[in-house]
């Protein structure tokens, strides 16, 4: 492993300060699964690391009086698993995050780091794309945010710039009537292999889609929504064969590559698959008229 500085701020300007003065040679530390690895590998060689662990606000989990879901960039993986708030209001959110790595990683891992990783299998993203999720950066003089669809730029890559963290994740409250559902193919504790996150609100206690997202990760560049998917579904009812065709639909959107975990013809099957399966739950949830 190349040398590199160690630096531990106390707060957020004097970490984005940090990370703006290294002339692009410095990294945020935060639970370090991913990038320590990637730095024992040679795949990345900063000059500078730039702890997180004593900068206040960035692992707090909660969910608001008005039920907006708020997660820290430096909150564990093994936090959001384990809140009683989270598994309540957003399960899904929740589940994705209980796949990831083993008890040990998610114990350390982040949330922030899961996406700022960029990796096309991150599993935090296809969920929280579903829920619509904004991501709030900062420089630490002032904040900025956008749609999380909107961070990743492309493998390994965001809208980050030079002396900026991201600093939180919000989930906005959802209406009552709704399926949320994620689903994913891995080896043991391997990466994904193909995640599909479904998001569906029904109209009025029926099987009638009120509203539609789709999220994939790990067949594209980037986490991606499947546009073509959610036309299909909304304003429709969600029967079987309707899902068959949002499951085609689905593959259609998908631009997965071959390597070695799958081939990209067995990836287009998994996202039918996984569709299907995600979409039948919600079918069944919508059946039976529950709520929430």
């Amino acid at each position: 492993m190349k040398a590199f500085e160690y630096v531990r701020p106390s707060s957020l300007e004097e970490a984005c300060a940090a990370l703006a003065g290294s002339g692009g040679g410095a990294k945020a530390l935060a639970g370090g699964t991913d990038l320590v690895v990637q730095m024992k590998q040679g795949g990345l060689r900063p000059t500078m690391l730039v702890s997180l662990r004593d900068v206040p606000g960035l692992a707090f989990v909660g969910v608001g009086d008005d039920l907006t879901l708020t997660i820290g960039a430096a909150a564990p993986l093994a936090t959001v698993e384990h809140s009683l708030e989270v598994r309540r209001h957003y399960p899904a959110v929740a589940d994705a995050a209980s796949w990831i790595g083993s008890a040990q990683v998610r114990s350390r891992a982040t949330v922030g780091g899961n996406l700022c990783n960029a990796a096309p299998s991150a599993d935090m993203a296809p969920i929280l794309l579903a829920y619509d999720a904004l991501a709030t950066i900062t420089d630490g003089r002032s904040e900025r945010t956008l749609p999380l669809e909107e961070f990743f730029t492309g493998p390994g890559q965001t809208v980050l710039e030079p002396g900026e963290l991201l600093k939180s994740i919000s989930v906005p409250p959802c209406p009552t009537g709704f399926g949320k559902y994620y689903k994913t193919f891995r080896s043991a504790m391997d990466c994904c292999t193909v995640g599909v996150a479904v998001w569906v609100s029904f109209a009025d206690d029926t099987a009638a889609v009120q509203d539609a997202r789709v999220a994939l990760g790990a067949v594209a560049p980037t986490p991606i929504r499947s546009r073509s998917c959610e036309r299909v579904l909304i304003g429709e009812t969600l029967d079987q064969a309707l899902i068959e065709r949002a499951c085609v639909a689905a593959t259609e959107d998908a631009l997965p590559i071959t390597d070695v975990r799958a081939s990209a013809d067995y990836r287009v099957t998994l996202v039918s698959v996984l569709s299907r399966r995600a979409l039948d739950a919600a079918r069944v949830w919508a059946q039976k008229g529950a709520g929430g």
